[in-house]
């Protein structure tokens, strides 16, 4: 669904169904052409982001899109470098990236790199915290993003394009083709972005004085497509998905280092294709899924002569079963193997092998309408050896009967694997390392009351506490080297609170969404004699974070206002030195014209609006105050 989607939605009331004894009334077929909304494991948080949110970052990636809707503290080491997640206080490898439920983490670092999805080639995006990313994954002891590609079943087509452009040579397109009917769709997306990035910044660092200086070395090209294919035929559906991308960018200096016209540069090239088979039989569901990824990364440092090339394979398979036994419970069972192979010279045979495979078992429970409950246990192999299950329950009461509230609270065990390079690379790689465990508790409120027929408004708080233990962790060892060795236990725990006011009326809608996060994420125990860092809050965590979005429509004109917070960072592990705070604002406003089916929506926005300095890490600079146009052409027929 398109922003012009949300407008339409968010313009009428909804009314229920009528229904007489007396009369009956023949209408035409109505086709819903929005998602269903993903089934939410009771007693645990999961946040969807859909489609209509989607189209404000088309030209962006899934990095912006997750720091301005979610908790998500968004690593970042400039506009052309990377950007991994931490969730709730966690490392960005205790993060599981998936594509329809499929794990895409980077084989080799264990984590993703956010930077490169572009979030207009996704239509939903779906976020599972804590426990709750058990039930389709293994490692995501923060908690699982999942991208996820659905069909519209309809008839006609869609034709649309967004071209883009911004600040410090920044181009992009995006191009989306949908056709089919009710038994078949097809879905094409096309992408280009190219930027420059020689945006000023001031260097106070290398000098007595601050000096301004131009960005070099920080040119960045993407590009991609993802094609889609979907039949139905009564309960059954097959999909076939393929997506491919590729990035070449000239990685940022810091600030440190001498301005030079030698270059580090970084090419990620990946190829990914999925097939997938969905079935109903009475009240059972079964699904299989086969998937088949690649990725190459290329890594050349001019300055220190590295030229690192490095080629990763993953094929997985996933096949479940759902099972509805009576009115009240409903089993799941699911089977997962991933068989990963790794070329690269910094492994000491060139190459590494892994192959994982899991068994999950659900059972949900609704003994009443107002009172539900999940177990989940999963058992994994890695390779030969059996880890110590993994386990998640989670209990739900719905307080009352006319309003939307719920208290959630659950406990969970997860685990972790360590990454292929925390094994294999040379020098510095562990063959002997643990795998990391997690405790989690976690309790939530949330609430939807409707005030009245045009106020309405949603809110949730959440506590949660994570017990990591065995934490893997990089550092200088005997030699002169670094090490991957299991130093340290972690306790991490906060407040996630979100509200959502909405007041509709026949010609003017607003909504403002605020958002709070508290993260205390500290070291408890060390394998090091005198560790600074027990007691103290981890490197790049910060306390506190907060956004807050307003949004007016009247008519077809729109204004948004964008706001966000991010707290001190420390980045030592003693907390002697830290990032201060800073505050970003961005404003943005459109028009909307629609003809018929067609759609024609022009867009400018500001971001940075009060042109703020500020680095996510420690000297890579971040852009100031930055001017984008974008344009929405689309054709229905």
């Amino acid at each position: 669904m398109q922003f012009s989607g949300l407008i339409l939605l968010i313009c009428l009331p909804l009314q229920g169904q009528l229904t007489s004894l007396k009369d009956t009334i023949k209408i035409n077929e109505v086709i819903i052409s929005g998602n269903k909304p993903s089934e939410k494991l009771k007693g645990f948080k999961t946040t969807l982001i859909d489609s209509s949110v989607m189209w404000n970052y088309s030209d962006e990636s899934i990095a912006n899109l997750l720091s301005e809707n979610s908790g998500i503290f968004i690593k970042s080491y400039g506009i052309s470098g990377s950007a991994t997640p931490s969730f709730r206080g966690t490392g960005a490898g205790h993060t599981q990236l998936q594509w329809n439920n499929i794990n895409i983490n980077n084989p080799m670092l264990g984590q993703p790199d956010l930077s490169l999805v572009p979030a207009g080639l996704i239509d939903e995006v779906e976020i599972s915290y804590g426990g709750s990313s058990i039930s389709t994954g293994t490692g995501g002891i923060g908690g699982i993003v999942n991208l996820e590609n659905k069909p519209l079943w309809r008839n006609g087509s869609i034709i649309s394009l967004s071209p883009a452009i911004g600040s410090f040579g920044r181009y992009s397109g995006l191009l989306k083709v949908r056709t089919g009917n009710l038994n078949f769709q097809s879905s094409t997306k096309a992408y280009l972005s190219v930027a420059e990035n020689n945006f000023k910044y001031i260097n106070d660092v290398q000098t007595a004085e601050p000096v301004q200086e131009e960005m070099i070395n920080s040119e960045s090209m993407q590009k991609g497509f993802l094609q889609e294919f979907y039949y139905k035929k009564s309960k059954d559906i097959l999909s076939a998905r393929l997506w491919y991308q590729f990035a070449d960018r000239n990685l940022p200096f810091s600030m440190l280092m001498p301005r030079s016209s030698l270059s580090e540069n970084q090419i990620d090239e990946s190829f990914r294709t999925m097939l997938n088979y969905d079935s109903h039989i009475g009240v059972s569901e079964f699904f299989v899924t086969g998937a088949f990824s690649l990725s190459k990364l290329n890594y050349v440092n001019q300055l220190a002569l590295i030229d690192s090339r490095n080629r990763s394979e993953s094929m997985s398979f996933k096949a479940g079963f759902t099972n509805r036994i009576g009115d009240y419970v409903k089993t799941k069972f699911i089977l997962e193997n991933e068989h990963i192979q790794v070329r690269t010279e910094n492994y000491s045979d060139n190459k590494a092998l892994r192959n994982v495979s899991s068994l999950t078992s659900m059972a949900e429970i609704n003994s009443s309408s107002r009172l539900g409950a999940t177990v989940l246990l999963k058992e994994v192999l890695n390779g030969n050896s059996f880890l110590i299950p993994d386990f998640s329950a989670g209990l739900q009461w719905k307080i009352t009967e006319a309003d939307e509230y719920l208290l959630k609270a659950n406990f969970s065990r997860n685990s972790k694997l360590p990454s292929m390079n925390d094994l294999f690379w040379v020098p510095g790689g562990n063959s002997e390392l643990l795998d990391e465990s997690a405790l989690t508790y976690e309790l939530t409120y949330e609430m939807a009351h409707q005030f009245s027929i045009p106020f309405k408004s949603k809110f949730d708080v959440t506590l949660y506490h994570n017990s990591i233990h065995n934490l893997i962790q990089w550092r200088p060892g005997i030699y002169s080297y670094w090490e991957a060795e299991n130093v340290k236990d972690v306790n991490t725990s906060g407040i996630e609170s979100a509200a959502f006011f909405e007041y509709i009326t026949d010609r003017v809608t607003s909504f403002v969404k605020l958002a709070y996060t508290y993260t205390n994420a500290t070291t408890i125990g060390s394998v090091l004699p005198n560790d600074e860092s027990l007691g103290k809050q981890l490197v790049y965590v910060p306390e506190h974070q907060a956004n807050a979005m307003m949004r007016f429509i009247f008519k077809s004109t729109y204004a948004d206002w964008k706001t966000g917070y991010t707290g001190r960072r420390y980045t030592t592990t003693d907390n002697s030195s830290f990032l201060p705070g800073f505050v970003l604002h961005s404003l943005s406003s459109g028009y909307m014209l629609h003809r018929r089916s067609n759609i024609l929506n022009f867009c400018i926005t500001i971001d940075n609006l009060f042109n703020t300095s500020y680095q996510a890490i420690a000297y890579y600079p971040q852009p100031g105050r930055t001017y984008s146009l974008k344009l929405l052409i689309q054709i229905t027929k």
